[in-house]
């Protein structure tokens, strides 16, 4: 597929260096944090755990699968060699519609992260959905311009939100030290330890595991999404698997500290899984000024709270960017119609196939927010868009797994068991993923909601597969 990105006229755009920042904006979201925080401070362990269960072995797994097949549209090229075009087609299904249901929630995000650099007057924005459509409207009309545009401005845009991101992290590590309304009259407590090595039976439980495989499929993946972008990396094939390890203990760290710092202002019980780090800069910086004038910390805090939307936004096109991409590929392989592979006469990008992600992501954006709060509307579409990303990402710990020699690199006995530990701990997260992390009015329906919409969606997948079959057949 290589040489046919080509033939398309796709324009290489990307080096190595911009791949690492991507990868940290695209593993590093800022609400996982947050359900890593609910955990208290034996979250540090959970972490451990989930970057040797899947994130290590997310890595290797990619780094075999690129090596081999260094081509546009990433997974779906990968599991459509091993397991045939249905497969292929039903896992790039499944990876896009988790896709519109992440970047949904742009909106909710926006708003919490709003009313929080505003003060505690405007806590009615984070409900408001007035306030929520028009922030819709107005990212979605930035993320089209920027894909459309295409990656010789959106990786800009990504090294951006890369930046942005790192900047708040590195404020959040400070903040575990140095607490700006303390004093020695007044010193800072903080709610619970940041950090907790303790093991036992007590955090062995239900929604522990729950957490723990939400942290590691929530916040551990998105290293294999710059493979989508492979017809338009230079060198790809190398390029990809180093940017993956470069990028991980980077992410790790980001996680770990993020976690401990949220823990040092706000409880475990009272973090908010919509905005938690912009929660936990209002906690730190928002108290009583020290002294007149301005309070150099709070604008600190709330430029901190701005800068994380501006980051979130950059994450978010970079995810349509990559979107938009599998429909152009799957019409190169007469899976859907020709009609999504014509590029922008100018810039080279699937124009249509951007027109139609970002439509479809607007549409359901509008969808997220109707007949529920923003916490549980944030929890309904999280969830069911992780479900999906588990069937993809699933796939993708298959393929070392069956592949054999078929395609001349046998698998070592080492990948094939870090296959096995990302298999089995997506099929947990997809397993427990049907229990709420917060009160809903109903979770035995919150439950039914996911799994009948994981099935319906699939349903319809299967049928437009089908469809096209017939259609190149005649």
């Amino acid at each position: 597929m290589t040489d046919l990105a080509s033939g398309h006229h796709l324009k290489k755009e990307l080096r190595l260096p911009d791949l690492v920042q991507m990868h940290i904006l695209l593993v590093v979201g800022v609400t996982w944090v947050g359900i890593a925080a609910k955990q208290g401070g034996v979250h540090l362990v959970f972490w451990i755990a989930a970057i040797l269960a899947l994130f290590l072995p997310s890595a290797a797994v990619v780094t075999y699968c690129v090596q081999i097949w260094p081509e546009e549209g990433g997974v779906y090229e990968w599991t459509r060699h091993v397991f045939g075009p249905l497969a292929g087609f039903l896992c790039a299904w499944n990876f896009g519609l988790w896709a519109l249901l992440t970047v949904s929630n742009i909106g909710i995000q926006s708003a919490a992260s709003l009313s929080y650099s505003m003060g505690p007057a405007y806590a009615w924005m984070a409900e408001s959905k007035s306030v929520i459509n028009t922030l819709n409207v107005t990212l979605f009309a930035v993320i089209l311009i920027v894909c459309i545009v295409g990656l010789k401005v959106g990786k800009w845009v990504a090294h951006f939100g890369t930046l942005t991101m790192v900047l708040v992290n590195v404020l959040l590590v400070v903040l575990l030290f140095f607490h700006p309304h303390a004093t020695a009259a007044h010193p800072h407590h903080a709610p619970q330890s940041p950090f907790s090595l303790a093991i036992g039976l007590p955090i062995i439980s239900l929604l522990s595991l729950n957490l723990f495989s939400k942290m590691a499929l929530n916040g551990l993946t998105g290293l294999e999404q710059i493979a989508v972008f492979a017809g338009e990396i230079r060198n790809a094939a190398s390029a990809i698997w180093k940017s993956a390890w470069i990028a991980a203990p980077i992410i790790a760290l980001i996680f770990i500290l993020g976690t401990g710092s949220i823990l040092t202002y706000v409880r475990a019980d009272q973090v908010d899984l919509t905005a938690p780090v912009p929660q936990v800069l209002a906690a730190a910086f928002g108290g009583e000024s020290s002294g007149p004038g301005i309070d150099w910390g709070l604008m600190l805090g709330r430029a901190a709270i701005a800068a994380i939307a501006l980051s979130t936004l950059a994450s978010y096109t970079l995810i349509v960017a990559a979107t938009s991409r599998l429909p152009m590929v799957a019409g190169w392989d007469k899976i859907l119609p020709d009609w999504f592979t014509q590029l922008h006469p100018r810039f080279g990008t699937p124009v249509r196939s951007i027109l139609t992600i970002v439509g479809l992501a607007f549409s359901a954006c509008l969808l997220a927010t109707y007949g529920s709060s923003a916490q549980e509307a944030y929890q309904v579409v999280s969830v069911t868009d992780a479900f999906l990303y588990d069937i993809y990402f699933g796939m993708m710990f298959l393929i070392p797994l069956v592949v054999g020699n078929r395609f001349g690199k046998r698998p070592g006995p080492w990948l094939k068991l870090a296959a096995l530990s990302g298999l089995l701990t997506t099929i947990l997260h997809g397993a427990l993923s049907v229990f709420p992390i917060i009160n809903v009015a109903n979770p035995f329906l919150f439950g039914v909601k996911i799994l009948a919409s994981a099935a319906f969606v699939n349903l319809v997948g299967y049928l437009i597969y089908r469809q096209s079959r017939r259609r190149v057949a005649a």
